[in-house]
Protein backbone atom coordinates (compact mmCIF):
# COMPACT_ATOMS: atom_id res chain seq x y z
CA UNK A 1 0.00 0.00 0.00
CA UNK A 2 1.29 3.46 -0.85
CA UNK A 3 2.05 5.58 2.21
CA UNK A 4 -1.11 7.66 2.10
CA UNK A 5 -2.51 6.93 5.55
CA UNK A 6 0.50 8.12 7.54
CA UNK A 7 4.24 8.43 7.50
CA UNK A 8 6.87 10.43 5.69
CA UNK A 9 6.39 10.98 1.96
CA UNK A 10 9.45 13.11 1.35
CA UNK A 11 11.07 10.38 -0.75
CA UNK A 12 9.82 10.50 -4.31
CA UNK A 13 8.54 14.06 -4.26
CA UNK A 14 10.84 15.21 -7.06
CA UNK A 15 7.80 15.65 -9.29
CA UNK A 16 6.18 17.99 -6.77
CA UNK A 17 8.86 20.23 -5.32
CA UNK A 18 12.17 21.80 -6.16
CA UNK A 19 14.82 23.27 -3.93
CA UNK A 20 13.90 26.76 -2.83
CA UNK A 21 10.14 26.17 -2.81
CA UNK A 22 9.97 25.13 0.83
CA UNK A 23 7.63 27.30 2.91
CA UNK A 24 8.74 28.07 6.46
CA UNK A 25 6.44 28.98 9.31
CA UNK A 26 7.57 31.97 11.43
CA UNK A 27 8.82 29.51 14.06
CA UNK A 28 10.80 27.57 11.43
CA UNK A 29 12.24 30.81 10.06
CA UNK A 30 13.41 31.69 13.57
CA UNK A 31 15.12 28.29 13.69
CA UNK A 32 16.70 28.95 10.29
CA UNK A 33 18.13 32.27 11.51
CA UNK A 34 19.40 30.66 14.69
CA UNK A 35 20.95 27.73 12.81
CA UNK A 36 22.65 30.08 10.33
CA UNK A 37 24.30 31.90 13.24
CA UNK A 38 25.04 28.99 15.58
CA UNK A 39 26.00 26.30 13.06
CA UNK A 40 26.95 27.96 9.79
CA UNK A 41 29.05 30.91 10.95
CA UNK A 42 26.72 33.75 9.92
CA UNK A 43 26.67 36.92 12.00
CA UNK A 44 23.17 38.09 12.91
CA UNK A 45 24.11 41.73 12.34
CA UNK A 46 25.31 40.82 8.84
CA UNK A 47 22.02 39.05 8.12
CA UNK A 48 20.12 42.18 9.13
CA UNK A 49 22.34 44.38 6.98
CA UNK A 50 21.79 42.10 3.98
CA UNK A 51 18.05 42.02 4.60
CA UNK A 52 17.86 45.81 4.59
CA UNK A 53 20.15 45.97 1.58
CA UNK A 54 17.97 43.55 -0.40
CA UNK A 55 14.85 45.65 0.24
CA UNK A 56 16.73 48.83 -0.68
CA UNK A 57 17.91 47.25 -3.91
CA UNK A 58 14.32 46.40 -4.90
CA UNK A 59 13.21 49.97 -4.16
CA UNK A 60 16.03 51.52 -6.17
CA UNK A 61 15.37 49.18 -9.09
CA UNK A 62 11.64 49.86 -9.14
CA UNK A 63 11.24 53.51 -8.10
CA UNK A 64 12.49 56.97 -8.91
CA UNK A 65 13.93 59.05 -6.07
CA UNK A 66 11.04 60.24 -3.95
CA UNK A 67 10.07 61.31 -0.45
CA UNK A 68 10.09 58.13 1.65
CA UNK A 69 8.74 57.31 5.09
CA UNK A 70 10.32 54.29 6.77
CA UNK A 71 8.13 52.91 9.55
CA UNK A 72 10.25 51.02 12.07
CA UNK A 73 8.82 48.60 14.61
CA UNK A 74 10.16 47.57 18.02
CA UNK A 75 11.91 44.37 16.91
CA UNK A 76 14.23 43.04 14.24
CA UNK A 77 11.80 44.06 11.50
CA UNK A 78 12.36 47.61 12.68
CA UNK A 79 16.11 47.00 12.63
CA UNK A 80 15.78 46.09 8.93
CA UNK A 81 13.92 49.37 8.48
CA UNK A 82 16.76 51.42 9.96
CA UNK A 83 19.16 49.74 7.51
CA UNK A 84 16.84 50.59 4.60
CA UNK A 85 16.56 54.21 5.73
CA UNK A 86 20.34 54.57 6.01
CA UNK A 87 21.01 53.02 2.61
CA UNK A 88 18.33 55.09 0.87
CA UNK A 89 19.72 58.23 2.47
CA UNK A 90 23.17 57.23 1.22
CA UNK A 91 21.64 57.07 -2.27
CA UNK A 92 20.53 60.71 -1.73
CA UNK A 93 16.86 59.91 -1.18
CA UNK A 94 14.79 62.16 1.12
CA UNK A 95 14.03 59.77 4.00
CA UNK A 96 12.30 60.15 7.36
CA UNK A 97 12.09 57.42 9.97
CA UNK A 98 8.87 56.98 11.95
CA UNK A 99 9.58 54.58 14.85
CA UNK A 100 7.10 52.62 16.93
CA UNK A 101 7.91 53.86 20.43
CA UNK A 102 11.19 55.20 21.75
CA UNK A 103 14.48 54.27 20.10
CA UNK A 104 15.90 53.62 23.58
CA UNK A 105 13.53 50.67 23.96
CA UNK A 106 15.20 48.79 21.10
CA UNK A 107 17.58 45.94 21.92
CA UNK A 108 20.19 43.78 20.25
CA UNK A 109 20.81 44.09 16.50
CA UNK A 110 17.84 46.44 16.04
CA UNK A 111 19.35 48.87 18.56
CA UNK A 112 22.73 48.66 16.82
CA UNK A 113 21.20 49.52 13.45
CA UNK A 114 19.09 52.31 14.93
CA UNK A 115 22.25 53.86 16.37
CA UNK A 116 23.65 54.20 12.86
CA UNK A 117 20.68 56.32 11.69
CA UNK A 118 21.52 60.03 11.69
CA UNK A 119 18.67 61.33 9.56
CA UNK A 120 15.35 62.90 10.52
CA UNK A 121 13.05 61.02 12.89
CA UNK A 122 9.42 61.80 13.71
CA UNK A 123 6.84 60.08 15.91
CA UNK A 124 4.67 57.59 14.09
CA UNK A 125 1.61 59.64 15.03
CA UNK A 126 2.99 62.50 12.91
CA UNK A 127 2.77 60.53 9.65
CA UNK A 128 0.35 62.34 7.35
CA UNK A 129 1.64 62.29 3.78
CA UNK A 130 4.55 60.92 1.81
CA UNK A 131 5.28 59.49 -1.64
CA UNK A 132 6.55 56.04 -0.60
CA UNK A 133 6.14 54.01 2.58
CA UNK A 134 8.48 51.28 3.78
CA UNK A 135 6.56 49.12 6.24
CA UNK A 136 9.10 47.68 8.69
CA UNK A 137 6.79 47.69 11.69
CA UNK A 138 5.98 44.01 12.28
CA UNK A 139 7.10 40.89 10.46
CA UNK A 140 5.71 37.38 10.08
CA UNK A 141 5.95 36.67 13.81
CA UNK A 142 3.33 39.27 14.76
CA UNK A 143 1.80 38.37 18.14
CA UNK A 144 -0.54 41.30 18.72
CA UNK A 145 -3.50 42.92 17.01
CA UNK A 146 -2.50 45.74 14.67
CA UNK A 147 -4.38 48.95 15.57
CA UNK A 148 -7.18 50.03 13.24
CA UNK A 149 -6.43 53.71 13.70
CA UNK A 150 -2.78 53.30 12.74
CA UNK A 151 -3.62 51.17 9.68
CA UNK A 152 -6.13 53.78 8.54
CA UNK A 153 -3.60 56.62 8.98
CA UNK A 154 -0.97 54.78 6.94
CA UNK A 155 -3.36 53.77 4.16
CA UNK A 156 -4.80 57.31 3.99
CA UNK A 157 -1.44 58.53 2.76
CA UNK A 158 -2.26 56.86 -0.53
CA UNK A 159 1.41 56.08 -1.12
CA UNK A 160 2.77 52.79 -2.49
CA UNK A 161 3.85 50.47 0.33
CA UNK A 162 6.92 48.23 0.37
CA UNK A 163 6.57 45.69 3.18
CA UNK A 164 9.49 44.03 4.92
CA UNK A 165 8.76 40.30 5.38
CA UNK A 166 4.94 40.65 5.45
CA UNK A 167 2.61 43.66 5.56
CA UNK A 168 2.07 44.73 9.16
CA UNK A 169 -1.04 43.18 10.66
CA UNK A 170 -0.83 39.98 8.60
CA UNK A 171 -0.23 36.83 10.62
CA UNK A 172 2.71 35.07 9.00
CA UNK A 173 1.39 31.63 9.95
CA UNK A 174 -2.26 31.89 8.85
CA UNK A 175 -2.22 34.71 6.27
CA UNK A 176 -5.14 36.27 8.15
CA UNK A 177 -5.13 39.84 9.52
CA UNK A 178 -4.61 40.25 13.25
CA UNK A 179 -6.85 43.20 13.89
CA UNK A 180 -6.27 45.60 11.00
CA UNK A 181 -3.62 45.12 8.32
CA UNK A 182 -1.78 47.06 5.66
CA UNK A 183 -1.96 46.24 1.95
CA UNK A 184 1.44 46.33 0.27
CA UNK A 185 2.33 46.81 -3.37
CA UNK A 186 5.58 44.88 -2.89
CA UNK A 187 6.72 42.54 -0.13
CA UNK A 188 10.34 41.50 0.25
CA UNK A 189 10.90 38.45 2.42
CA UNK A 190 14.07 36.52 3.17
CA UNK A 191 15.40 33.01 2.49
CA UNK A 192 12.01 31.32 2.00
CA UNK A 193 8.34 32.27 1.74
CA UNK A 194 6.07 32.04 4.77
CA UNK A 195 2.46 30.74 4.75
CA UNK A 196 1.16 34.33 4.62
CA UNK A 197 2.77 34.77 1.20
CA UNK A 198 0.74 31.91 -0.34
CA UNK A 199 -2.52 31.80 1.63
CA UNK A 200 -5.39 34.21 1.11
CA UNK A 201 -5.97 36.95 2.04
CA UNK A 202 -2.28 37.34 2.91
CA UNK A 203 -1.17 36.64 -0.64
CA UNK A 204 -3.29 39.51 -1.97
CA UNK A 205 -2.24 41.84 0.86
CA UNK A 206 1.44 41.18 0.07
CA UNK A 207 1.23 42.37 -3.54
CA UNK A 208 4.29 41.25 -5.52
CA UNK A 209 6.49 38.98 -3.42
CA UNK A 210 10.29 38.85 -3.76
CA UNK A 211 12.30 36.25 -1.85
CA UNK A 212 15.76 37.70 -1.19
CA UNK A 213 18.96 35.77 -0.57
CA UNK A 214 20.58 37.20 2.56
CA UNK A 215 23.33 34.62 2.92
CA UNK A 216 21.57 31.89 4.89
CA UNK A 217 22.91 28.61 3.46
CA UNK A 218 20.39 26.38 1.70
CA UNK A 219 21.64 23.52 3.86
CA UNK A 220 19.82 25.11 6.80
CA UNK A 221 16.63 23.64 5.29
CA UNK A 222 18.06 20.18 5.99
CA UNK A 223 18.24 21.08 9.68
CA UNK A 224 14.54 21.96 9.69
CA UNK A 225 12.99 19.50 7.20
CA UNK A 226 9.89 21.63 6.60
CA UNK A 227 6.80 19.62 5.59
CA UNK A 228 5.26 22.46 3.54
CA UNK A 229 6.02 23.47 -0.05
CA UNK A 230 4.80 25.80 -2.76
CA UNK A 231 3.57 23.79 -5.73
CA UNK A 232 5.77 23.66 -8.82
CA UNK A 233 5.47 22.57 -12.43
CA UNK A 234 5.38 18.78 -12.27
CA UNK A 235 7.55 16.21 -13.99
CA UNK A 236 5.03 13.99 -15.75
CA UNK A 237 5.42 10.27 -16.54
CA UNK A 238 7.61 9.69 -19.57
CA UNK A 239 6.54 7.52 -22.49
CA UNK A 240 8.83 4.63 -23.42
CA UNK A 241 9.13 3.44 -27.01
CA UNK A 242 7.19 0.26 -26.17
CA UNK A 243 4.38 2.07 -24.35
CA UNK A 244 0.84 0.85 -25.06
CA UNK A 245 -2.50 2.21 -23.92
CA UNK A 246 -2.73 0.04 -20.82
CA UNK A 247 0.81 0.72 -19.70
CA UNK A 248 -0.10 4.41 -19.95
CA UNK A 249 -2.89 3.57 -17.54
CA UNK A 250 -6.59 2.77 -17.51
CA UNK A 251 -9.03 5.01 -15.65
CA UNK A 252 -12.74 4.67 -14.88
CA UNK A 253 -15.23 7.47 -14.24
CA UNK A 254 -18.67 6.74 -12.81
CA UNK A 255 -21.50 8.64 -14.49
CA UNK A 256 -24.68 10.14 -13.14
CA UNK A 257 -28.06 9.43 -14.74
CA UNK A 258 -29.17 10.28 -18.25
CA UNK A 259 -29.84 13.92 -17.41
CA UNK A 260 -26.60 14.28 -15.42
CA UNK A 261 -23.89 12.96 -17.70
CA UNK A 262 -21.92 16.13 -18.46
CA UNK A 263 -19.80 16.28 -15.31
CA UNK A 264 -18.56 12.69 -15.63
CA UNK A 265 -17.84 13.26 -19.33
CA UNK A 266 -15.71 16.30 -18.48
CA UNK A 267 -13.79 14.25 -15.93
CA UNK A 268 -13.27 11.39 -18.41
CA UNK A 269 -12.01 13.67 -21.15
CA UNK A 270 -9.69 15.42 -18.68
CA UNK A 271 -8.31 12.05 -17.56
CA UNK A 272 -7.58 11.20 -21.17
CA UNK A 273 -6.03 14.60 -21.94
CA UNK A 274 -3.82 14.31 -18.88
CA UNK A 275 -2.23 11.23 -20.42
CA UNK A 276 -4.19 8.13 -19.36
CA UNK A 277 -4.12 5.59 -22.16
CA UNK A 278 -7.58 4.05 -21.74
CA UNK A 279 -10.45 5.89 -20.11
CA UNK A 280 -13.91 4.45 -19.56
CA UNK A 281 -17.22 5.87 -18.43
CA UNK A 282 -19.51 3.53 -16.53
CA UNK A 283 -23.14 3.95 -15.60
CA UNK A 284 -26.69 2.99 -16.43
CA UNK A 285 -27.77 2.00 -19.93
CA UNK A 286 -29.70 5.25 -20.24
CA UNK A 287 -26.65 7.31 -19.28
CA UNK A 288 -24.38 5.39 -21.65
CA UNK A 289 -26.72 6.05 -24.56
CA UNK A 290 -26.27 9.78 -23.93
CA UNK A 291 -22.50 9.43 -23.63
CA UNK A 292 -22.37 7.44 -26.86
CA UNK A 293 -23.59 10.48 -28.80
CA UNK A 294 -20.78 12.66 -27.40
CA UNK A 295 -17.58 10.61 -27.10
CA UNK A 296 -15.51 8.48 -29.43
CA UNK A 297 -12.21 7.69 -27.71
CA UNK A 298 -13.81 7.12 -24.29
CA UNK A 299 -15.02 3.56 -23.70
CA UNK A 300 -18.41 2.78 -22.13
CA UNK A 301 -19.13 0.11 -19.50
CA UNK A 302 -22.54 -0.84 -18.14
CA UNK A 303 -22.67 -0.42 -14.36
CA UNK A 304 -26.04 -0.39 -12.62
CA UNK A 305 -24.74 -0.59 -9.06
CA UNK A 306 -21.97 -1.58 -6.64
CA UNK A 307 -21.94 -5.26 -7.62
CA UNK A 308 -21.32 -4.31 -11.25
CA UNK A 309 -18.58 -1.89 -10.19
CA UNK A 310 -16.84 -4.55 -8.10
CA UNK A 311 -17.00 -6.93 -11.05
CA UNK A 312 -15.58 -4.35 -13.48
CA UNK A 313 -12.70 -3.47 -11.15
CA UNK A 314 -11.90 -7.09 -10.29
CA UNK A 315 -11.64 -8.21 -13.89
CA UNK A 316 -9.84 -5.32 -15.54
CA UNK A 317 -6.57 -3.40 -15.66
CA UNK A 318 -8.15 -0.23 -14.30
CA UNK A 319 -5.72 1.61 -12.03
CA UNK A 320 -7.85 4.57 -10.92
CA UNK A 321 -11.52 5.30 -10.34
CA UNK A 322 -13.33 8.62 -9.96
CA UNK A 323 -16.74 8.79 -8.28
CA UNK A 324 -18.70 11.94 -7.60
CA UNK A 325 -19.10 14.29 -10.57
CA UNK A 326 -22.93 14.54 -10.77
CA UNK A 327 -23.16 10.93 -9.60
CA UNK A 328 -26.16 11.73 -7.39
CA UNK A 329 -26.38 12.17 -3.63
CA UNK A 330 -27.54 9.18 -1.60
CA UNK A 331 -27.25 5.51 -0.79
CA UNK A 332 -26.30 4.35 -4.29
CA UNK A 333 -23.28 6.65 -4.41
CA UNK A 334 -22.22 5.60 -0.90
CA UNK A 335 -22.42 1.95 -1.93
CA UNK A 336 -20.41 2.64 -5.08
CA UNK A 337 -17.72 4.37 -3.02
CA UNK A 338 -17.49 1.41 -0.65
CA UNK A 339 -17.26 -0.97 -3.59
CA UNK A 340 -14.45 1.06 -5.15
CA UNK A 341 -12.56 1.23 -1.85
CA UNK A 342 -12.57 -2.55 -1.78
CA UNK A 343 -10.63 -2.70 -5.05
CA UNK A 344 -6.93 -2.39 -5.79
CA UNK A 345 -7.42 0.85 -7.74
CA UNK A 346 -6.56 4.39 -6.66
CA UNK A 347 -9.73 6.30 -5.77
CA UNK A 348 -10.72 9.94 -6.38
CA UNK A 349 -13.83 11.11 -4.50
CA UNK A 350 -15.34 14.38 -5.62
CA UNK A 351 -18.56 16.39 -5.36
CA UNK A 352 -21.59 14.08 -4.80
CA UNK A 353 -19.41 11.28 -3.46
CA UNK A 354 -18.44 13.59 -0.60
CA UNK A 355 -21.87 15.10 -0.05
CA UNK A 356 -23.37 11.60 0.12
CA UNK A 357 -21.45 11.08 3.38
CA UNK A 358 -22.19 14.50 4.88
CA UNK A 359 -24.60 12.98 7.43
CA UNK A 360 -22.17 10.19 8.33
CA UNK A 361 -18.61 11.29 7.54
CA UNK A 362 -17.11 8.81 9.99
CA UNK A 363 -18.55 6.01 7.87
CA UNK A 364 -16.47 7.28 4.94
CA UNK A 365 -13.34 7.76 7.02
CA UNK A 366 -13.59 4.26 8.50
CA UNK A 367 -13.99 2.81 5.02
CA UNK A 368 -10.93 4.72 3.78
CA UNK A 369 -8.77 3.45 6.63
CA UNK A 370 -9.86 -0.12 5.87
CA UNK A 371 -9.58 0.29 2.10
CA UNK A 372 -7.55 -1.94 -0.17
CA UNK A 373 -7.11 1.07 -2.46
CA UNK A 374 -3.43 2.14 -2.54
CA UNK A 375 -4.42 5.82 -2.25
CA UNK A 376 -7.58 7.85 -1.82
CA UNK A 377 -7.82 11.51 -2.87
CA UNK A 378 -10.76 13.66 -1.84
CA UNK A 379 -11.34 17.06 -3.45
CA UNK A 380 -13.72 19.19 -1.36
CA UNK A 381 -14.47 22.85 -1.90
CA UNK A 382 -15.11 24.94 1.23
CA UNK A 383 -18.79 23.95 1.50
CA UNK A 384 -18.11 20.23 1.11
CA UNK A 385 -15.24 20.52 3.56
CA UNK A 386 -17.56 22.12 6.12
CA UNK A 387 -20.04 19.27 5.74
CA UNK A 388 -17.43 16.53 6.10
CA UNK A 389 -15.23 18.16 8.74
CA UNK A 390 -17.44 20.64 10.67
CA UNK A 391 -15.25 20.72 13.77
CA UNK A 392 -12.06 21.28 11.79
CA UNK A 393 -13.62 23.80 9.40
CA UNK A 394 -14.84 26.00 12.26
CA UNK A 395 -11.48 26.01 14.02
CA UNK A 396 -9.15 28.99 14.08
CA UNK A 397 -6.24 27.28 12.34
CA UNK A 398 -4.86 28.24 8.95
CA UNK A 399 -6.16 26.59 5.80
CA UNK A 400 -2.99 24.48 5.75
CA UNK A 401 -3.58 23.18 9.26
CA UNK A 402 -7.25 22.49 8.49
CA UNK A 403 -6.32 20.44 5.44
CA UNK A 404 -3.66 18.55 7.40
CA UNK A 405 -6.09 17.79 10.22
CA UNK A 406 -8.68 16.59 7.70
CA UNK A 407 -6.16 14.33 5.99
CA UNK A 408 -5.14 12.81 9.30
CA UNK A 409 -8.75 12.34 10.38
CA UNK A 410 -9.94 10.83 7.10
CA UNK A 411 -6.89 8.85 6.02
CA UNK A 412 -7.18 10.44 2.57
CA UNK A 413 -5.08 12.89 0.64
CA UNK A 414 -7.11 16.09 0.90
CA UNK A 415 -7.16 18.64 -1.91
CA UNK A 416 -8.97 21.62 -0.36
CA UNK A 417 -9.93 23.79 -3.31
CA UNK A 418 -9.86 27.56 -3.65
CA UNK A 419 -7.63 30.35 -4.97
CA UNK A 420 -5.01 28.98 -2.58
CA UNK A 421 -5.66 25.25 -3.00
CA UNK A 422 -3.96 23.19 -0.29
CA UNK A 423 -3.04 19.54 -0.80
CA UNK A 424 -2.39 17.64 2.43
CA UNK A 425 -1.13 14.13 3.14
CA UNK A 426 -2.17 12.19 6.26
CA UNK A 427 1.49 12.09 7.28
CA UNK A 428 1.66 15.91 7.53
CA UNK A 429 3.19 16.81 4.19
CA UNK A 430 1.36 19.70 2.51
CA UNK A 431 1.62 21.78 -0.64
CA UNK A 432 0.01 25.12 -1.56
CA UNK A 433 -0.88 25.83 -5.18
CA UNK A 434 -0.31 29.46 -6.18
CA UNK A 435 -0.72 29.63 -9.97
CA UNK A 436 -4.54 29.63 -10.01
CA UNK A 437 -6.64 32.25 -11.75
CA UNK A 438 -10.19 33.45 -11.10
CA UNK A 439 -11.08 32.17 -14.57
CA UNK A 440 -11.22 28.69 -13.04
CA UNK A 441 -14.44 29.77 -11.30
CA UNK A 442 -16.68 28.20 -13.90
CA UNK A 443 -19.12 25.28 -13.92
CA UNK A 444 -17.38 21.97 -14.53
CA UNK A 445 -13.93 23.21 -13.52
CA UNK A 446 -13.85 20.92 -10.48
CA UNK A 447 -14.89 17.95 -12.60
CA UNK A 448 -11.93 18.61 -14.88
CA UNK A 449 -9.59 18.73 -11.89
CA UNK A 450 -10.92 15.42 -10.56
CA UNK A 451 -10.38 13.91 -14.00
CA UNK A 452 -6.78 15.12 -14.19
CA UNK A 453 -5.99 13.55 -10.82
CA UNK A 454 -7.60 10.30 -11.95
CA UNK A 455 -5.62 10.33 -15.18
CA UNK A 456 -2.31 10.91 -13.43
CA UNK A 457 -3.02 8.17 -10.89
CA UNK A 458 -3.73 5.80 -13.79
CA UNK A 459 -0.28 6.59 -15.17
CA UNK A 460 1.42 5.48 -11.98
CA UNK A 461 2.00 8.75 -10.16
CA UNK A 462 1.56 8.38 -6.38
CA UNK A 463 -1.51 9.94 -4.80
CA UNK A 464 0.02 13.03 -3.23
CA UNK A 465 2.11 13.79 -6.30
CA UNK A 466 -0.90 13.31 -8.57
CA UNK A 467 -3.03 15.73 -6.57
CA UNK A 468 -0.25 18.36 -6.49
CA UNK A 469 0.52 17.96 -10.19
CA UNK A 470 -3.15 18.10 -11.15
CA UNK A 471 -3.73 21.35 -9.24
CA UNK A 472 -0.80 22.97 -11.06
CA UNK A 473 -1.79 21.65 -14.51
CA UNK A 474 -5.43 22.67 -14.01
CA UNK A 475 -4.44 26.26 -13.21
CA UNK A 476 -1.78 26.36 -15.92
CA UNK A 477 -4.34 25.35 -18.51
CA UNK A 478 -6.56 28.27 -17.53
CA UNK A 479 -3.60 30.68 -17.59
CA UNK A 480 -2.73 29.69 -21.15
CA UNK A 481 -6.21 30.27 -22.57
CA UNK A 482 -6.40 33.60 -24.36
CA UNK A 483 -10.18 33.95 -24.11
CA UNK A 484 -11.47 36.28 -21.41
CA UNK A 485 -14.23 33.85 -20.43
CA UNK A 486 -13.18 30.25 -19.84
CA UNK A 487 -15.49 27.23 -19.80
CA UNK A 488 -14.60 23.75 -18.61
CA UNK A 489 -14.23 22.37 -22.14
CA UNK A 490 -11.53 25.00 -22.80
CA UNK A 491 -9.51 23.63 -19.89
CA UNK A 492 -9.57 20.13 -21.34
CA UNK A 493 -8.39 21.35 -24.72
CA UNK A 494 -5.62 23.44 -23.13
CA UNK A 495 -4.31 20.37 -21.28
CA UNK A 496 -3.22 18.93 -24.62
CA UNK A 497 -1.12 21.94 -25.68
Amino acid sequence: MEATRAGDVREGLVAVISRGREILTPAEMYRADASAVATHGCLSLDLMERAGSSVTREILNRSQKTETAVLCGPGNNGGDGFVIARLLKAADWPVTVFPWGAREALAGDAAAMAAKWTGPTKPLEALSSTSLIVDALFGAGLSRAFPDELAERIMRCGAPIVAVDVPSGVDGFTGQPRGASLKADLTVTFFRKKPAHVLQPGRTLCGDVVVADIGIPDSVVNDILPPLFENAEPVLPALAIDTHKYSRGAALIFSGGAFNTGAARLAALAAARSGAGAVSLCGSAEALRVHATHVSSIMLKLCEGPDDLSRILAGSRIRSVCIGPASGVGRLTRDLVNAALGSAAHIVLDADALTSFSEAPDELFEAIFKAKAPSVVITPHEGEFMRLFPGIAQGGESKIEKARAAAKKSGAIVLLKGPDTVIAHPGGQACVNTNATARLATAGSGDVLAGIITGLLAQGMPGFESACAAAWLHADAANRISRRSVIAEDLIEALAT
